[in-house]
């Protein structure tokens, strides 16, 4: 049987490391190694649903548009009835069965998709302008807070954006999207470069 490597990062393939990732004093963008990803799938109206997931993962639902976590697991609210659990990639099988095991009676679904997105994390203080440029939410901390998320366009793209601690956004796309996105940023951080040379 052939042995699998599961991928780490993807950039290298696309960018050159001598612009990606992109590290200047005030505005460093990073490709985030692939981390389980898990789609729960059911009715907040369903106190048994809720119930489950927090017992199988040790964290509460959080509210719309926003997330809950602990030191394992971080979940964010995805749209209406779904969610998506974020975990180490050594924890998704553990926490896929959990979730399957405390699910099984109930109208819900969860899918493994930790190979569908990619993420980044943006950091420094001009993470905020550098989001703000190319996404259509006011993320201005009064409006977008910490620990908010929403699924938004960026660079002309579906994303999720989460606003993970301060100056901290976390960006997860489609991984099919990932040398365009990764191209993209490389041309739209040039000013950031400029400013440091």
């Amino acid at each position: 049987m052939v042995s699998l490597i599961a991928r780490s990062t993807l950039s290298p393939q696309y960018v050159d490391e001598s612009v990606f990732p992109l590290q200047t004093p005030t505005l460093q963008i990073t490709e985030l190694p692939l981390s389980g990803i898990l789609r729960v799938q059911g009715r907040l109206s369903d106190q048994a649903f809720c119930s489950a997931v927090a017992e199988a993962l040790g964290v509460q639902l959080p509210a719309a548009q926003r997330t809950t976590e602990n030191a394992d697991v971080t979940l964010v609210w995805a749209g209406p009835n779904e969610y998506l659990c974020f975990c180490a990639l050594a924890n998704e099988e553990r926490y896929e069965n959990a979730l399957k095991t405390a699910l099984k009676a109930k109208f819900a679904a969860v899918t493994l998709v930790s190979d569908s997105r990619f993420g980044l994390l943006i950091t420094g203080s001009n993470a905020a302008a550098f989001v703000s440029q190319s996404c259509s939410i006011d993320i201005d901390p009064a409006s977008f807070g910490i620990r908010q998320a929403a699924t938004t366009r960026f660079a002309s793209l579906s994303a999720m954006l989460i606003h993970h601690s301060e100056n901290e956004y976390l960006l997860y796309f489609d991984i099919g999207y990932v040398e365009y996105v990764l191209k993209w940023l490389v041309e739209e951080s040039e000013e950031f470069r400029e400013d440091t040379a």
